[in-house]
C-alpha cells in the first residue's frame, strides 16, 4: 500500500482540531519533531553532559603542554615529572526557559487547523531564535578574539578569501599568554571547520569577483551566482546560516571545542492539558501544552573562534 510522507501539518490525511486535542500527544510531539537538530547551540557546542542542581563548574584556557621538557635520562636515572596547569576555574548557571501554546474551544468548534499550525510554527521559529540568541551572546564575549577585514566585502579592494584564511590562521596559531602560562612555542591545536553567518551575506559575496573566480571548471556548477545560495564549504569549512546574526560579521571556529552546553531539564514539551476544570478546559475554554528547557551554556575554550568584522559599509 503505498504511503504519504507526512512533514508538517498539513500533510497526510487531514486531522481536525478536536482530534488533535483529542490526542494529547499530537502536538507536542510534532513540536519536538520539528526542533530536533536545529538548535545552533547543539550543533556548535559540545554536550557536556546532564547537572542536577542547576550549576556547572568548568576551566577556561587549559593549556596543551607541562612545564617542563622530556629530559636526558642515565641509566637508572630518575625520570623527572613536569608539573601541568589549568585554566582559569569558572561556573555556568542554567537558566530555565518556557513558551506555551493553546487551543481554544472557538478553534476546536470552527476546526480552525489553520490557527493551531501557525501557533506550532512560531514556537519553533521562537524557541530556535532563542538559542541563536544565546550562541551569538556567548560568542561576543570579550575573551572572544575579533579581526577586522581588510576592506568591506562589497567594495572593489574586499577578498573575502584572504580575510577567512587569516581568520583561520589566527584560530590555527591561538595560544596562551605568558601570564596564562603559556610559552613561545605553544599553542593550544585549534583546527577552525565551521563558518557560521547571515544568510543576508549572500548577495555581498555573489558580487564579490575575487570570491566568485574560483568557480571554474568542474565547480562552475558551484557558482553561487548559478546556485542563489550560500556556498556548502569555504576552505573546508562547514557553512552555517543564521538568520539572527548582523551581516558585518562572521564567526568563524571549531565546532564542539570553543563551548558545551549542560542540560539540568533537556528541551521538552508537556502534553495538552485544560488550563481548567469543566467539560470545555476550565473558565478560559482552552488546552495547553508548554515547551521548556534547563540549560547551562558556556565558552571554555574561547580562542577556538574568532569574529571577523567590518564586512559590509556601514
Amino acid at each position: 500500500m503505498p504511503t504519504t510522507p507526512i512533514v508538517s501539518i498539513s500533510d497526510g490525511p487531514r486531522l481536525t482540531v478536536s482530534e488533535m486535542v483529542g490526542n494529547p500527544l499530537w502536538i507536542p510531539t510534532k513540536i519536538k519533531q520539528l526542533l530536533t537538530n536545529v538548535f545552533i547551540s547543539q550543533t556548535l557546542f559540545r554536550n557536556g553532559g546532564g547537572n542536577k542542581n542547576g550549576v556547572v563548574a568548568y576551566r577556561q584556557g587549559d593549556p596543551i603542554f607541562l612545564d617542563g621538557e622530556p629530559e636526558d635520562v642515565a641509566e637508572f636515572g630518575e625520570i623527572p615529572v613536569a608539573a601541568g596547569r589549568k585554566g582559569s576555574a569558572l561556573f555556568a548557571v542554567a537558566n530555565k526557559k518556557g513558551l506555551g501554546v493553546r487551543v481554544s474551544k472557538e478553534m476546536i468548534d470552527e476546526n480552525d487547523v489553520d490557527s493551531v499550525n501557525l501557533q506550532i510554527t512560531q514556537l519553533v521559529n521562537t524557541f530556535k531564535r532563542s538559542d541563536d540568541r544565546v550562541f551569538r551572546a556567548l560568542t561576543q564575549a570579550s575573551a572572544v578574539p575579533t579581526m577586522a577585514v581588510s576592506a568591506a566585502w562589497d567594495t572593489a579592494n574586499g577578498n573575502p578569501r584572504i580575510d577567512i584564511a587569516r581568520g583561520i590562521e589566527k584560530v590555527m596559531n591561538a595560544a596562551p599568554s605568558i601570564a596564562e602560562g603559556g610559552s613561545a612555542e605553544e599553542w593550544f591545536g585549534f583546527e577552525p571547520d565551521t563558518m557560521v553567518m547571515n544568510p543576508g551575506l549572500l548577495p555581498v559575496l555573489m558580487d564579490n569577483e575575487k570570491f566568485l573566480k574560483v568557480y571554474q571548471g568542474n565547480i562552475a556548477n558551484e557558482n553561487i551566482q548559478y546556485t542563489g545560495k550560500l556556498p556548502g564549504k569555504v576552505f573546508d569549512l562547514d557553512i552555517l546560516g543564521a538568520r539572527g546574526y548582523p551581516t558585518d560579521r562572521i564567526w568563524v571556529g571549531q565546532k564542539g571545542v570553543t563551548g558545551f552546553y549542560s542540560d539540568t531539564r533537556a528541551f521538552q514539551v508537556t502534553g495538552l492539558y485544560p488550563e481548567g476544570n469543566g467539560p470545555n478546559g476550565g473558565p478560559t475554554e482552552s488546552h495547553r501544552c508548554d515547551a521548556t528547557r534547563k540549560t547551562a551554556y558556556a565558552l571554555d575554550q574561547p580562542k577556538a573562534g574568532i569574529w571577523l568584522t567590518g564586512l559590509v559599509t556601514p
